[in-house]
């Protein structure tokens, strides 16, 4: 069931960060950032939920997990910071779409 729920969560953060990072509108990146925001610290807690269900079996995987997720989150907090100030980074953008593709990927190994 947190498998699902995880591939969800990531689903979804990936179509609210591809239309944030691809609105015109500042206070539309903005609303799309918020959301992107959401989604992620909910995809976090069931990361961590997941963690200290499987603390003694899969320790150093579901750290390594929360470390990937961290990078991403730091990804999406630049990409975001730059299409608010500039015009954006296309090649961080594609960056964090991948990265949000292999986290999927991911997901649906490890849990």
């Amino acid at each position: 069931m947190l498998k699902i729920i995880v591939a969800i969560l990531i689903v979804i953060l990936l179509i609210t960060t591809t239309i944030g990072l691809h609105a015109k509108i500042e206070r539309k990146v903005t609303n799309w950032l918020e959301l992107s925001r959401l989604f992620y610290f909910l995809l976090l807690t069931a990361s961590i939920v997941h963690a200290f269900l499987h603390f003694k079996s899969q320790f150093l995987s579901d750290i390594l997990w929360i470390i990937f997720l961290i990078i991403i989150y730091m990804l999406m907090e630049t990409a975001f910071r730059l299409k608010r100030e500039t015009f954006g980074n296309p090649h961080l953008t594609i960056l964090l779409f991948i990265f949000l593709v292999l986290a999927l990927g991911i997901s649906c190994w490890w849990i």
